[in-house]
């Protein structure tokens, strides 16, 4: 009779001169899907739009407590409003707005092309210099948000990411949201952003020349009769 000890000798043997003799393993899906996330996160914190970018399938899907994103001019605030493109246009016109910074407290594989990742995130919103206005700490301007948020993320085989379904304080989203809409709406209002890319996030353009009014013509007296 073959002792544990014995069998797993004999298999480690085994696979040893399997790979002696060139042998291996396929490995299917993403070896570590953990470390592509971080990655992509990291690229994200640096700014980096297209590393940032190249973390992301086309097919890219953002939960928030269960609720799919929309755009900003339809759903709930607790909508995130997440639509990567693989031009960058997304993370260009979002950094630009916001710098984020992440602090892990529980990172995991938690199965095939999938990680639990649970941190906190430091949203801090520009001053508004870096788009030729005058600096301001006047809301919304200039706001930092700390959000605390636990995400389960599914990857592809390639490891770019195709599923966040994250989990946090719908009040901290409904800021950063809120004050991203508005921030949005002046850039909109002294025409930094084009009108079309505001009407389609459904931002009404304030006109910033009020419509002439037409004069009045002037009245014809009218003629006096005689008695």
């Amino acid at each position: 009779m073959i002792s544990c000890k014995n069998l797993f000798l004999q298999s480690f043997l085994i696979l040893s001169t399997a790979f002696a003799q060139g042998g291996e393993t396929e490995v299917q899906g993403c070896v570590d899907p953990l470390a592509a996330i971080i990655s992509t996160l990291g690229c994200v914190a640096l700014k980096d739009v297209a590393c940032a970018s190249a973390g992301y399938n086309e097919s890219f899907i953002k939960l928030h407590n269960s609720v799919e994103d929309t755009k900003w001019g339809g759903g709930s605030l607790q909508d995130t409003n997440t639509e990567i493109d693989s031009d960058g246009s997304f993370w260009s016109n979002t950094l630009s707005l916001m710098t984020f910074s992440f602090s892990y407290d529980y990172t995991a594989n938690i199965g095939p092309n999938r990680a639990s990742v649970r941190y906190v995130k430091d949203v801090s919103f520009t001053d508004g210099s870096n788009f030729g206005l005058p600096a301001s700490a006047e809301y919304p301007w200039s706001l930092n948000v700390l959000q605390h948020e636990h995400v389960l993320v599914t990857v592809d085989d390639d490891c770019k990411m195709i599923l966040w379904d994250q989990y946090g304080d719908n009040e901290e989203q409904d800021v950063v949201n809120l004050a991203s809409l508005l921030m949005f709406q002046e850039l909109c209002n002294v025409g930094i952003v084009p009108s079309p890319m505001c009407t389609g996030f459904g931002i009404i353009v304030a006109d910033p020349t009020p419509t002439p009014k037409t004069p009045k013509s002037p009245k014809t007296p009218k003629s006096s009769k005689r008695a």
